[in-house]
């Protein structure tokens, strides 16, 4: 999340303190979509900001970065239970999985990728960055990790597994989330452009050039990243007007764009049935139905207070939403599955 947002969440919350959710619920004023409890895990760490997670469904884990306590979590996926608490990782942010080379890929302010054994769950080692490093990507054909680093406004391309020598091509004022499209053999990122509208990229790791910029009007804010599985369109998640767009990516045009919560931020997806979650900084959900044209909203709920990132067990269909604070005022990783699964 950029300064600027930080700044729009932080009146958004002095808003909520006095009472005044309206900002909030205007946004996501739909039918409701009702998740039942699984279960709330206590996790370990104080009660602080969380950010981004991925599965490492071979391994059956739940990798969550616990963003402001320095920390990275490894969660047992059938049931949340902590395998292994890594800590010393400051400021972790993005969290990718590369499974089959069994690492995770994380990064750390002010200016590191942080390289994980997923096997041993400790850390082998870190590399440069540039400046305040946020989403991260892995293409698997070619070993490269794609870093967002968000203060430069650029993207890092790492690769060898994270190992080789680093190529940076800057974008823009501030680069968000970052993603690769193995049908193309690009990663494609979004970017906050130095004059609007915001944009989205794509750039060729091997030849590390940038092969389409598509504008994106009526998006402010462009951060959150996900491809539709038929890798005909993505979906950016656009904070600073707080709406979720859907971009044609062969015909370079936004499809249309639908209302979130505030500040929508981290997204995932669930391919059968074919929802994709958006997560709001304040803890608004937003789901709408990948398996029609344009943006078809499902629904929304409330799944905890700043609820703002999401992960899917594609085979369970359950959610799981990392917390600041439980009832008992300490954090704990929430699950939650669609009513009647």
């Amino acid at each position: 999340m950029s300064s600027t947002n930080i700044i729009v969440l932080l009146c958004l919350v002095i808003l909520a303190a006095c009472g005044d959710s309206s900002s909030s619920k205007d946004a996501v004023d739909a039918v409701r979509l009702p998740l039942v409890l699984v279960e709330d895990v206590e996790l370990p760490g104080s009660a602080t900001r969380f950010d981004y997670q991925d599965v490492d469904l071979t391994r059956g884990h739940l990798v969550v970065a616990h963003m402001n306590d320095s920390s990275v979590l490894i969660l047992d996926l059938d049931d949340g239970s902590v395998l292994k608490e890594i800590k010393n990782i400051p400021v972790a942010r993005g969290v990718v999985v590369a499974e089959k080379e069994g690492l995770v890929f994380v990064t750390s302010s002010p200016s590191s990728l942080v390289i994980i054994n997923s096997d041993t769950m400790t850390e082998d080692k870190r590399v440069e960055t540039g400046s305040s490093p946020d989403g991260v990507g892995w293409d698997p054909t070619h070993k490269i990790v794609g870093v967002s680093d968000q203060g430069d406004g650029a993207i890092s391309l790492i690769p060898d597994s994270g190992n080789g020598t680093r190529t940076q091509i800057h974008l823009g004022r501030e680069t968000g989330n970052v993603i690769f499209d193995e049908s193309r053999g690009w990663f494609w990122i979004t970017v906050v452009a130095d004059t609007p509208p915001d944009q989205l990229v794509a750039v060729d790791p091997m030849t590390v050039e940038v092969k389409k910029t598509i504008d994106l009007p009526d998006c402010s804010g462009a951060h959150g990243l996900l491809l539709h599985p038929d890798s005909k369109s993505a979906y950016v998640a656009c904070e600073s007007n707080s709406v979720l767009a859907r971009v044609d990516l062969a015909k370079s045009t936004v499809i249309e764009t639908i209302p979130t919560g505030v500040v929508p931020d981290v997204m995932d997806l669930d391919p059968d049935l074919g929802w994709l979650y958006v997560a709001a900084e304040l803890g608004d959900l937003t789901v709408v139905d990948i398996n029609k044209p344009g943006l078809v909203l499902v629904g929304t709920d409330q799944p905890g207070a700043y609820a703002h990132s999401i992960a899917v067990d594609p085979n369970t269909h359950r959610v799981f939403f990392p917390l600041e604070a439980g009832k008992k005022g300490k954090p704990v990783l929430r699950i939650m599955k669609p009513s009647g699964l």
